[in-house]
């Protein structure tokens, strides 16, 4: 059964368990980088929202063996957990004042998202595109973000110089950095294990992760969206400042930067062949943002692609 034919009949046997109270139809929605997911758009009548399931994992996991009526069953349970007990009104979108306090910034790759540029406000950084995101927290709808689009501009009657103020303003003041060690992270990780580690196991494991080259995590509060830091000057002179040096920026994803000093031992060689075999097996597509590093150099306050 090819892709087509097993969205089909996924649609088919979730609108039979669903009954006619619900449509089920498919939708295909281009993310980050160019990557296209296909979509089960799930609505029910006198409801304004309505919640899309993607396919393209349980496709994979149908191609290994899982038997369909566990993956309608299990898309049925993803609906009938996650239903909006309330409808929604999002005309909230329409008035500036009402949005503008939740606009942050966030980075992503020029080249593999030029055609999407073409209707978002963007400013060069390098590679990568700086752009606009309304984040949102909602009782119903969870966390999530909504892309600021040129027509949004022109809806609220804002120049796009305002709306990267704003946006700039809001994600230095509201979010900010988060800057841990390779050792907190992995610490906090194990802390949250099942089961717990007790502390003498936990101390021989982080002892065994020391390094010679000491690494950082940076990403935003919240770690959404958090590679947005490498264009905030202030924070990249900050980091200098505590480390007393020089360092190299590896893009670990869209949401966070690892930032390694440098110390004179470190070589961008192979830091470079890290960035792209970790992208090439670790990072969802649409969660990329660069196989390049970057270099910052204190003196100068100036950030370079290495």
């Amino acid at each position: 059964m090819n892709f087509r034919e097993f969205a089909e009949e996924t649609a088919k046997n979730v609108r039979s368990c669903l009954g006619g109270r619900v449509k089920a139809e498919m939708k295909s929605v281009t993310k980050n980088n160019g990557v296209k997911l296909h979509g089960l758009v799930l609505s029910r009548e006198g409801c304004s929202i309505s919640p899309t399931i993607y396919l393209d994992g349980f496709y994979r996991e149908y191609r290994q063996g899982k038997k369909m009526g566990d993956i309608v069953y299990e898309i049925v349970a993803i609906y009938e957990n996650n239903q909006v007990s309330a409808d929604i009104n999002m005309d909230f979108f329409q008035d500036y004042q009402a949005v503008k306090g939740r606009i942050f910034l966030k980075v992503i790759h020029y080249e593999k998202n030029k055609k999407m540029l073409e209707e978002v406000p963007n400013e060069r950084f390098l590679d990568l595109a700086v752009v606009c995101y309304y984040g949102y927290m909602n009782d119903f709808l969870g966390k999530g973000a909504i892309q600021i689009e040129t027509a949004h501009l022109d809806r609220w009657g804002i120049s796009q110089e305002e709306l990267f103020a704003v946006a700039r303003r809001n994600t230095m003041e509201k979010l900010g950095a988060e800057i841990k060690s390779m050792n907190e992270i992995l610490a906090e990780m194990l802390s949250e294990k099942e089961g717990g580690v007790d502390e003498r196991e936990m101390e021989i494991m982080l002892k065994n992760m020391e390094t010679e080259i000491p690494m950082y995590v940076m990403t935003l509060r919240g770690r959404y969206f958090g590679a947005a830091c490498i264009c905030c000057r202030e924070i990249l002179e900050d980091f200098g400042k505590q480390c007393g040096r020089n360092f190299y920026i590896l893009p670990s994803s869209v949401h966070e930067l690892i930032l390694i000093p440098d110390s004179g031992r470190e070589e961008p060689e192979a830091l470079g062949r890290m960035v792209k075999e970790v992208n090439a097996g670790h990072v969802p597509p649409e969660e990329k943002l660069s196989d390049h590093i970057y270099y910052y150099d204190r003196s100068t306050g100036r950030l370079r692609v290495f």
